[in-house]
């Protein structure tokens, strides 16, 4: 098939999705932007090692359904921590990584709201580069991994005629042998 044999039947597909949306009287694709700030915990599995940190999250998305939607985004880990010891050594992790990500929520109906609120599970990949440091050895590793998140979108606010909704989430990943947990807080606002 050439390729411009594959860009006519992408292209009628999706005039075929757009006509099934108009079909079925629903909402159009909701592209957003998705800001969220947290707090993390970073462990190395075999020796209970590890760091805190701030994550700043960024991401653009689509909703495609009440209750699909994809998303891609950049993270960044910071911070440093004191540790107990006397020489009172700073251990610090440091890390960034991209991610492409689906989310399935459970929508509860909301009228009169581009995005629905209630709980939603987010599974995706990250590509990824980390450094702990602060430790007798230094760690220090690229790569990918799965990262899932769990959380909650609450009802609306409005926004300069539009509508964004708040959020609250848990995300859980591995860099390896290095497993980190996140909470964090954040706004989805469509464009």
């Amino acid at each position: 098939m050439t390729r411009i044999n594959l860009l006519i039947l992408f292209i009628s597909q999706l005039c075929l999705v757009q006509k099934i949306w108009a079909d079925m009287d629903l909402h159009a694709p909701v592209p957003y932007v998705d800001f969220a700030l947290g707090l993390s915990v970073h462990v190395l599995e075999e020796s209970d090692q590890g760091a805190a940190s701030q994550l700043l999250k960024t991401a653009v998305g689509i909703q495609w359904l009440p209750m699909i939607s994809t998303q891609v985004g950049m993270w960044h880990w910071s911070g440093a921590e004191e540790s107990n010891e006397e020489e009172k050594e700073k251990t610090s992790f440091e890390g960034i990584s991209a991610s492409w990500e689906v989310v399935l929520q459970a929508p509860f109906e909301s009228k009169n709201d581009v995005f629905n609120y209630g709980p939603y599970y987010r599974l995706g990949r990250h590509c990824w580069s980390a450094v702990l440091t602060g430790l007798v050895q230094i760690w220090s590793k690229e790569g990918c991994s799965k990262i899932q998140t769990l959380g909650f979108v609450f009802p609306s606010v409005q926004y300069e005629d539009e509508n964004a909704v708040l959020y609250m989430e848990f995300t859980r990943t591995d860099f390896d042998d290095l497993s980190t947990s996140s909470m964090q807080l954040g706004a989805k606002l469509p464009f």
